[in-house]
């Protein structure tokens, strides 16, 4: 009973101090919409990059992503936020002009927000100056300088790794290429194809000189029996006049045949010894080449694979959204700025007329124990 009465009465007591309350209000709508008025209007633009997980086009790769790889993605949050980027798209888009004598860090601080939320691959860029057209400009050349310097990185990455396959790669075509000149060279300086007629020519003229001495020699041995046999008295001089003749011609032809088999013999020697030499150095640059060009279609694999495999290796950036012009400002916040006003201004005449409450109840309670104690005294 006495709570509930405690409550009419303070509930009396504001009441009676509602006109406190409302001048209390009122003073701080005025106030806040005042402000809200002089104040300079500022527009914040936001851009949205999409982080792709490593092999992005692979599905299998989608279900990969946990807690600890969204939470590395925080990096980015650092890169998009870089002194440097933030100072050259100042420079860039003329803004550093507007605010002369602050610093960068600053104007980092006061103009961009970088933020990834939670559970997402998305990164937020938001920028906040007093141009609309500035504040989307600045944020989409954030958002765009930041994917151009992850791709940068990555292509540098790339590079690094796929630098020594790349030199062996560019050692075997070279070593393909030389081989390829040198068979080449060897085949229009050889004349392989005339050498091997020549060599078969020989040959054949070869074998023809020795059939043509096997008969002359038999010959020769025909003539030696017909000398040794018995001839007729009347014919026999003019006979083995006529054989010893035969017999010397057969003899010289013998001779010159012999001669010419020797020397087509030594030429077939010579010749066909130079053509197995050079069919030997024509089969070692065929085996060069062949041995070249496996080599190369090895290599070549091997740095096609690590150049494929790149998109496997790191997360790819894509502006998932540039950001719109804002048509309306980010603050001051004019709706937002009254009711704040209103409640605390409320929240604190109240709190004002409950001590003020307090206050007299204290007070009225000290002095009614000393009013009774006169009371007896009189009596």
């Amino acid at each position: 009973m006495r709570n509930a009465a405690e409550g009419l009465e303070f509930a009396g007591y504001l009441w009676r101090s509602r006109t406190l309350i409302a001048i209390a209000c009122v003073s701080a709508l005025a106030v806040a919409g005042a402000v809200s008025v002089l104040l300079p209007a500022r527009y914040t633009a936001t851009a949205s990059i999409l982080i792709e997980p490593p092999g992005g086009n692979d599905p299998r790769s989608a279900t990969a992503v946990s807690t600890v790889y969204l939470e590395s993605l925080k990096t980015y949050e650092r890169m998009a936020s870089s002194d440097t980027l933030f100072e050259h798209a100042l420079d860039d888009l003329r803004i550093r002009q507007r605010y002369p004598g602050v610093s960068t860090e600053t104007l980092k601080r006061r103009i961009l927000e970088v933020s990834k939320p939670a559970s997402t691959t998305i990164l937020d860029i938001s920028a906040t100056v007093s141009d609309a057209k500035s504040a989307q400009a600045l944020a989409q050349y954030i958002a765009e300088q930041t994917v151009a310097l992850h791709d940068s990185l990555d292509r540098q990455t790339d590079e690094e790794l796929s630098k020594e396959p790349q030199h062996i790669f560019e050692a075997a075509k070279a070593r393909r290429e030389a081989a390829e000149k040198a068979r080449d060279q060897f085949t229009k300086t050889t004349p392989m194809e005339a050498l091997d007629k020549e060599v078969l020519l020989t040959g054949e003229l070869e074998l023809e000189v020795g059939k043509e001495l096997a008969r002359t020699r038999a010959e020769l041995a025909n003539y030696l029996g017909q000398q040794q046999a018995p001839q007729p008295v009347e014919a026999g001089e003019r006979q083995s006049g006529w054989t010893q003749f035969e017999i010397t011609a057969t003899r010289t032809k013998i001779q010159d045949l012999e001669n010419q088999d020797h020397e087509l013999v030594k030429a077939l020697k010579a010749k066909g010894d130079l053509l197995e030499d050079l069919r030997r150095k024509r089969d070692a640059l065929d085996a060069e080449l062949k041995s070249a060009r496996a080599d190369e279609d090895i290599e070549n694999v091997k740095f096609s694979d690590v150049r494929s495999s790149s998109a496997a290796r790191g997360v790819r950036l894509k502006i998932l959204d540039p950001g719109i012009v804002p048509r309306r400002p980010s603050f001051p916040n004019p709706p937002l700025n009254l009711a704040v006003a209103f409640v605390l201004s409320l929240t604190a005449s109240i709190g004002y007329v409950a001590i003020r409450f307090a206050y007299d109840r204290t007070r009225d309670s000290l002095r009614e124990p000393t009013f009774s104690r006169h009371s007896d005294v009189l009596r």
